[in-house]
């Protein structure tokens, strides 16, 4: 007699008593509303309570940042009567352009270009319901952004790491020594919860909404275009893409392709119709790296020998604390740092594997953009620590090292303490990065 042999695997009590599931294929469709919210309840909860935090740490900060001001009748050190004079201290540096485009257009002043023009836009479109002027539209949609990018976070760290990782993740970001650039009237938060969005959509499977979100990426900053890479990587990896040594040769295992695929094409888009725009306007549709040259970018330069000159620069600062020298040490830490959490992301004792993979190839290009394409200036890297809020799969892998309490509590610190003597300095009309 033949024996048949049922293989069985074991089922908890709770999955036992449910009830059979139904007859016939079950019929496909989006989950319901309330497993959706549920999902992504945590994640609102936590990047809430963090951008609240963040918003009233701020609004204190910058209450007291003239207290160190000797003469409170100059022009530059004039305290704030008002809370709007309060307000007014935050708008500092690219702020102005950013104004300039969403009240007057390009062609008001043609270096304009240099500042791409999605966040204007919203700034201009906020500007007609945010009481006031552009200036605190351009502070509304920041605000905005920043928690929409905060919950984007903690959602696609707590799939990769789990919650409490996510937790802290989130947390560390915005308190990293110039997290509070997200909240000002800078295209910073625009950038990052649009990159966020289309980073998390990738994870997800669901490449016409990554592609959507990249394209508007890249209407806010140059860097968008970069989120192709990592579209193209999860991509791959999801189809199953491998590389294989097989009898001492190394063997691709391609994988079959989807129409999915095809999403790939809107990641350019934002800066295409920009291109477009300038060819029309200016007669040039690469006039955006012709303004660059008015912030002294002059093209490529092997990223080692940026790092050299760094170096060099540093050793031969005089004075030793002065601006221009913290300035470079900032920066070429960051970059370096930066560089390193993310080879952990991949391996050691803190890695993510390759699931994180795509975001690795995404933060490593937007590091590498400016450490290739210096400011030709005292301080070549200048705020490349500003471009580091970008780099999310770092922050998650700091996550993973605050696990131990030791760690948090040094970070925490530092990080506060470093970020508080930058809104003071940022405020006083400073430049900071």
């Amino acid at each position: 007699m033949s024996e048949i042999v049922i293989a069985v695997s074991p089922v908890s009590p709770d999955v036992a008593q449910t009830a059979p599931a139904p007859a016939g294929p079950v019929p496909a469709g989006p989950p319901p509303a309330a497993s959706v919210w549920s999902r992504w309840r945590p994640s609102v909860l936590a990047g809430f309570v963090t951008w609240a935090t963040g918003i009233a740490i701020y609004y204190a900060v910058t209450a007291v940042s003239w207290l160190p001001v000797q003469d409170l009748s100059a022009k530059a050190g004039a305290a704030p009567g008002t809370l709007h004079g309060l307000l007014d201290a935050w708008n500092r540096w690219d702020t102005t352009w950013y104004l300039i485009v969403a009240d007057s257009g390009y062609t008001y002043d043609a270096r304009a270009t240099a500042f791409f023009p999605l966040y204007p836009m919203a700034v201009r479109a906020a500007d007609a319901v945010v009481p006031g002027g552009s200036y605190e539209a351009g502070l509304a949609v920041s605000a905005l952004c920043c928690l929409a990018a905060l919950i984007l976070l903690h959602r696609l760290a707590t799939e990769l790491s789990g919650a409490d990782d996510a937790r802290r993740a989130t947390f560390y970001l915005l308190a990293f020594p110039t997290g509070f650039y997200l909240v000002a009237a800078y295209n910073e938060s625009m950038f990052l919860a649009l990159a966020l969005a289309s980073l998390y959509f990738m994870r997800r499977g669901r490449w016409w909404w990554a592609g959507m979100f990249a394209g508007y990426a890249s209407g806010t900053r140059m860097a968008g275009v970069m989120l192709g890479a990592a579209f193209a990587v999860e991509y791959l990896r999801q189809r199953g893409f491998a590389l294989r040594r097989t009898d001492g040769r190394l063997r691709v295992s391609w994988p079959s392709l989807n129409r999915g695929v095809f999403a790939i094409v809107l990641v350019p888009a934002g800066l295409l119709v920009y291109m477009l725009y300038l060819k029309l306007t200016f007669d040039d549709p690469l006039h955006f790296l012709e303004s660059q040259k008015s912030w002294f970018h002059d093209g490529f330069t092997p990223p080692w020998q940026v790092v050299m000159d760094v170096v060099d620069l540093i050793d031969r600062s005089e004075p030793l604390y002065g601006p221009d020298t913290i300035r470079n040490i900032a920066n070429l830490a960051t970059a370096l740092g930066v560089l390193l959490l993310l080879v952990l992301a991949l391996v050691g004792p803190w890695r993510l594997g390759a699931k994180a993979a795509y975001l690795v190839v995404f933060a490593a290009v937007v590091m590498l953009m400016p450490l290739s394409n210096p400011i030709h200036s005292y301080y070549p890297l200048s705020s490349v620590w500003r471009f580091a809020l970008e780099c999310s799969v770092a922050f998650m892998v700091l996550a993973r090292m605050g696990r131990r309490p030791g760690f948090d509590r040094a970070y925490t610190g530092v990080a506060l303490a470093l970020q508080g003597a930058m809104i003071v300095t940022f405020v006083q009309d400073n430049f900071v990065a």
